[in-house]
């Protein structure tokens, strides 16, 4: 199964599939480019507290952060 480098959604479900191989469609634009690390974040942010309804928007943005990390597109 192949995964977006950038945030690890499953690029096999076409709910994710866009124009890039590498990259969902929720972390690149129309084109397939790659969005800029701080809108990736904001989304990913946001899926923690859709998926952790008490989790505190602070510690989403954390989590996101170090979440990031560990992506091929953010690893530093």
């Amino acid at each position: 199964m192949k995964f977006c480098h950038s945030c690890a959604a499953p690029l096999e479900n076409p709910q994710f599939k866009g124009p890039s191989e590498s990259y969902c469609v929720y972390c690149t634009d129309d084109q397939g480019t790659l969005k800029p690390r701080q809108a990736v974040k904001e989304g990913v942010a946001g899926w923690f507290l859709e998926w952790q309804p008490g989790i505190d928007p602070q510690a989403a943005q954390a989590r996101a952060e170090h979440y990031l990390l560990a992506m091929p597109a953010w690893a530093e």
